[in-house]
């Protein structure tokens, strides 16, 4: 047996898992959108508790065209 002809969990199995045992992942209050001339960002903060530790992000997004495209996540000093 090669060692590539096994399976792997997928991400969403694992990520079920972590929901379903340890973690817990909640929105923080509303999302803000941030409008400048050059461009339109949008910004929604998370909770992520994992066992007794809190981490706080902002996950922000960009308009583009008539869309919305990922930009990055800042993480928030607790």
């Amino acid at each position: 047996m090669s060692i590539s002809s096994f399976t792997k969990p997928s991400d969403d199995e694992v990520l079920k898992k972590m929901l379903e045992n340890d973690l817990a992942v909640s929105f923080v209050g509303d999302g803000s959108v941030y409008q400048s001339v050059n461009e339109t960002l949008y910004s929604r903060t998370i909770k992520i508790k994992l066992k007794d530790q809190e981490i706080f992000q902002n996950i922000i997004y960009r308009k583009k065209g008539v869309s919305w495209e990922f930009k990055c996540t800042e993480k928030i000093k607790n």
